[in-house]
């Protein structure tokens, strides 16, 4: 039998555990998205070219929207865990489980995460197809075309322009650059970190990279990112990004070696 209500004793109130949930999580996330704001862009790669800059931003805005959502599923887990566990006296027998109350379908609720999920579904499709227009559109006519081969276990690098072929990759500052990727072997590849370049190398066929513009000067690497063999690891080779007459100078030097190849 239920004992009776003594009407002289205050009811204490039921807490609202979903506000309470609700409150944990905008703090926390608010405090990942500022560390995120401030700790991504330390960890991106250099912003060398207009593609590595969007893919930057990219890295960036997915990592705002990843935050809230994991922090949603991580404070709703540890709530649970810490609030809703049974606890029993020590040395007591242990009861009988039964199971809680059936939980009722909520008709908002359901039309809320369907509204969030495909709202989310949408802009990461609509973000990744604006950044795959930008970067597939036409070469400009005056893009400086970049053969590129990969083989194990090293790239070699032809300018079909000025007749020039090297081991080193130098590029002009604030000219865009279109490279032809293929392979003599075996799978490879082709990333630049810092120029936002990066596809496969596919063995007998060419294929096209996305028009970049490189717009800092400096030193970057080519590595290969497909397991290609024994010295896969040792497969990387130094790229130049120079000012225009510097460029100008290097053509005009590895071109007084015919035959040979620059290095």
């Amino acid at each position: 039998m239920t004992a009776p209500v003594d009407p002289r004793k205050p009811v204490t109130p039921r807490p609202s555990h979903a506000r309470r949930v609700l409150k944990i999580w905008v703090v926390a996330s608010v405090i990942g998205i500022v560390l995120t704001l401030i700790v991504v862009p330390i960890v991106n790669p250099t912003n060398g070219s207009s593609a590595q800059g969007f893919a930057n931003l990219t890295n960036v805005v997915f990592t705002v929207i990843g935050v809230p959502i994991a922090l949603f599923v991580w404070v709703f887990v540890a709530y649970s865990l810490i609030v809703f566990r049974e606890r029993r006296a020590a040395g007591t027998a242990a009861e009988e489980l039964q199971d809680g109350p059936p939980l009722q379908a909520s008709a908002r609720q359901q039309i809320a995460w369907l509204a969030v999920t495909g709202a989310l579904a949408i802009f990461f499709v609509g973000w990744g197809m604006f950044g795959f227009y930008k970067q597939t559109t036409d070469p400009p006519a005056a893009a400086l075309v970049v053969d590129v081969t990969g083989q194990q276990w090293t790239w070699t690098y032809d300018y079909p322009t000025f007749g020039v072929q090297s081991h080193v990759l130098e590029l002009p500052l604030g000219r865009p650059v279109s490279f032809r990727v293929t392979s003599d072997d075996v799978l490879h590849g082709f990333v630049i970190n810092g120029l936002g370049v990066a596809m496969d190398a596919n063995p007998g066929t060419w294929v096209t990279a996305p028009t970049v513009t490189p717009k800092r000067l400096g030193t970057y690497a080519v590595r290969c990112v497909e397991l290609c063999g024994l010295y896969h690891s040792f497969m990387w080779s130094q790229v130049d990004v120079v000012t225009p007459t510097d460029f100008t100078a290097w053509v005009k030097a590895s071109r007084t070696r015919p035959g040979s190849v620059s290095s």
